[in-house]
């Protein structure tokens, strides 16, 4: 009797754990012929680029700065903002950070401002922005253009409300890429379901994808609520997008 109340039991505690992986359980990203996935292990989220995968690759997440010098293999924590900067502008020789100041995300204008840090290594060492104008710095977060400034690559957010009609609280689904040339605008190939925080083109025009470690629940077209040991995810593109 004891041996078969033990074994139904155990396969109560099966079917539940079956039901609960079926919900929450997330593919992981298949590796794709057109992009690099990165991985910056409990950073929760990765916001702002500056630099290149080819020599020192900045990187802010959450409340933090990472910074790469062997393409992502290992990374090395630069700063502890204790709060979250989602813009780095880069001019001259300075990489300046920004905090999130505003914007509306389902317009499509959400903007960083209020310089407060700025570095001139690609973060290995960082200063106090202290500047005539009193720092302030505007930046369109999402959207960027190639050097030529013929093409623009902006986030198309996705969003559905918790009830019928009404977007003061909303869920997010998965974000696209739109790539606007010439006039026309259309959707890039972007392979993979993430909530997307930000866009960057260096140099070469290779396009970096800032997003958050979440995981994708299919059932609801959205994503958990992610979680301080959650990786921030970074993509790149493996050649020039034209």
């Amino acid at each position: 009797m004891r041996h078969a109340f033990l074994m139904l039991a155990c396969i109560a505690i099966m079917i539940c754990s079956c039901k609960k992986d079926k919900i929450n359980t997330v593919k992981q990203d298949p590796e794709d012929p057109n992009w690099i996935k990165l991985e910056i292990p409990n950073a929760r989220d990765a916001y702002a680029f500056a630099g290149s995968i080819d020599d020192t690759l900045l990187v802010t997440t959450w409340v933090k700065a990472y910074f790469t010098t062997n393409k992502g293999k290992t990374w090395q924590e630069s700063k502890n903002f204790n709060g979250q900067v989602q813009g780095l502008i880069t001019s001259g020789d300075s990489v300046i950070a920004l905090a999130a100041t505003g914007g509306l995300e389902l317009e499509g204008t959400y903007g960083a401002g209020l310089a407060q840090y700025y570095t001139l290594d690609y973060g290995r060492s960082w200063h106090p922005y202290l500047k005539p104008d009193g720092g302030y710095r505007s930046q369109l977060i999402g959207i960027s253009q190639s050097a030529d400034k013929q093409v623009t690559y902006k986030l198309k957010y996705n969003v559905s409300p918790l009830t019928k009609n009404d977007y003061t609280a909303y869920i997010h689904n998965p974000t696209q890429i739109t790539r606007t040339i010439y006039g026309s605008t259309n959707l890039i190939n972007f392979p993979f379901k993430r909530k997307i925080h930000n866009l960057y083109l260096d140099n070469h025009d290779r396009l970096y994808v800032a997003a958050s470690g979440g995981a994708y629940i299919a059932e609801t077209n959205s994503f958990n609520g992610g979680g301080t040991d959650d990786s921030a995810i970074i993509y790149i593109s493996r050649n020039p997008l034209p």
